[in-house]
């Protein structure tokens, strides 16, 4: 039964990227999808590229091991969409049309007047979204590994192929359209687990439901109650991951294209309300079910916390039920993987193709894009299959990568008018360099996180460029923009 659900999700997501395809006319279809989606769309879209696999792994792991601390993540989630959607995403939705750009490195050459700074964002994009690709894809062949007991490799041949079909078939349409069916697998599942796991460990779901699971984790562990767990997530760790969840709408370019690709700005007042209530209800269920499963596993069972989902899932669910579960881990990592090709794919062809052999690239523009989407299918998969120490690293640190390379470029973009191109490309420059540097060599001796470090030395580097080379007054376009934003 678990494998008819799998065989009958896979199916869906390539009819889906087939139906896609037939939709794609042109460049802004492909990588835009028309700009002209509504709040639903857009709202799953983001939210299902935000919530990846870890999330239905990692996060019932973490809450196992740490308590209530684990929601840390949860609660900041929120925060993440009203930011993105309410204080950034309407004024990054007007720049990006004002500029009509296809790409955000596109848009940051438009903005600071400057060849090279989109040069260095596509060279970012490329580095930080293929380094993320391995892990994800990686992470795919390990659960296919865990949880049906298939070879490492069938499992992620099997992940990386259906992603990659799709994919190249419909580019974002296909990647919006799949994430809407994957967010709403997410959401029942987790609903599924959340309600057998609360049935195998208290006789079911009832109003003191989290009294009589504060009790039994107090006789486990009293340190699970704690907002800190113990020390097991320090206040320099919770601060660290509320800040930057704030940051994510505007920092992440994978996360950025759900707001380029927007029908209007009014579009975001609804999509930030489904985001939220989306992310509402992952993470209390999966955070809820962490900690209840010390009521349902044996103490010795648990060998490390990524294990606490591979083992509940038989435990407590249907062979039907754990196909729609496992379903829902696989479409929280393919909707991550999906929209990271897409971007990943708009950088090499529209930023790297387009200026080293524009000709080309004008004569056959979608066949540039696929194959743009194809070489980020099979170079994270090929890496994945064994993968070397520097792609690991990669993986480890390609969000801080991300999030701080592009951090202050894109508040210049929205907020700043009169910032300039130097302080843009030398930030983007430092951060590209020192959070690789921090993350292997002295993130470990230091003891302190390189996260901490591109959070608070990102802004140090820009407003001192930026003090240097300020001009007295924006230029007219420019001025135009802000013309706009002021009738918000």
């Amino acid at each position: 039964m678990m494998i008819a659900i799998l065989v009958m999700y896979f199916g869906l997501m390539l009819f889906i990227g087939y139906l896609a395809s037939r939709k794609v006319r042109d460049s802004r279809d492909y990588f835009l999808g028309g700009r002209g989606f509504g709040p639903w769309l857009t709202a799953f879209k983001f939210a299902a590229t935000w919530e990846s696999g870890v999330k239905l792994v990692g996060s019932p792991g973490m809450a196992w091991n740490a308590g209530w601390s684990s929601l840390a993540m949860g609660i900041g989630t929120p925060l993440c969409y009203f930011f993105s959607f309410r204080v950034f995403g309407q004024r990054l939705k007007l720049a990006f049309d004002h500029f009509n750009v296809l790409t955000l490195p596109q848009m940051l050459e438009k903005r600071y007047k400057s060849r090279a700074i989109r040069i260095i964002a596509a060279v970012a994009i490329l580095i930080g979204l293929g380094g993320s690709l391995v892990a994800q894809f990686k992470a795919t062949g390990e659960i296919f590994s865990a949880i049906l007991g298939l070879d490492y490799l069938h499992g992620l041949f099997i992940g990386a192929v259906i992603v990659g079909v799709y994919c190249v078939m419909g580019g974002y349409l296909a990647s919006v359209w799949t994430d809407f069916i994957q967010g709403i697998i997410m959401v029942l599942g987790s609903i599924a687990i959340f309600t057998a796991t609360a049935e195998a460990a208290f006789g079911g779901l009832s109003f003191d439901l989290l009294p009589q699971l504060n009790s039994a984790l107090a006789s486990i562990d009293p340190n699970l109650l704690d907002v800190t767990g113990g020390g097991k997530m320090s206040w320099s760790n919770l601060f660290i991951i509320l800040a930057i969840t704030m940051l994510v709408g505007i920092a992440m370019p994978q996360q950025s294209v759900a707001i380029f690709s927007m029908r209007d700005v009014r579009t975001a007042r609804v999509a930030m309300i489904v985001c939220v209530v989306f992310s509402a209800i992952l993470a209390w269920t999966l955070a809820t079910t962490g900690m209840m499963s010390h009521m349902v596993l044996e103490p010795g069972e648990v060998k490390n916390p990524d294990m606490v989902i591979p083992l509940l899932i038989p435990r407590v669910l249907s062979p039907l039920l754990g196909g729609v579960y496992l379903a829902a881990v696989l479409a929280a990592i393919m909707s991550t993987v999906s929209g990271s090709i897409v971007v990943a794919a708009s950088s090499l062809t529209e930023d790297i193709f387009k200026l080293i052999i524009p000709g080309r690239h004008a004569r056959r523009p979608m066949f540039y894009n696929r194959l743009g989407a194809a070489v980020f299918v099979l170079l994270p998969l090929l890496f994945a299959i064994k993968p070397p120490t520097i792609i690991f690293w990669i993986g480890v640190f390609a969000f801080g990568f991300l999030v701080f390379t592009f951090l202050m470029p894109m508040i210049g973009v929205i907020l700043l008018p009169r910032a300039t191109k130097q302080a843009a490309i030398a930030q983007m420059l430092c951060t590209m360099i020192a959070v690789p540097v921090w993350t292997i060599w002295l993130q470990k001796p230091t003891g302190v996180p390189a996260l901490l470090v591109g959070l608070i030395g990102a802004p140090l580097v820009f407003f001192a460029v930026d003090a240097v080379y300020r001009k007295p007054e924006p230029d007219e376009d420019i001025m135009r923009l802000w013309e706009k934003f002021g009738r918000l």
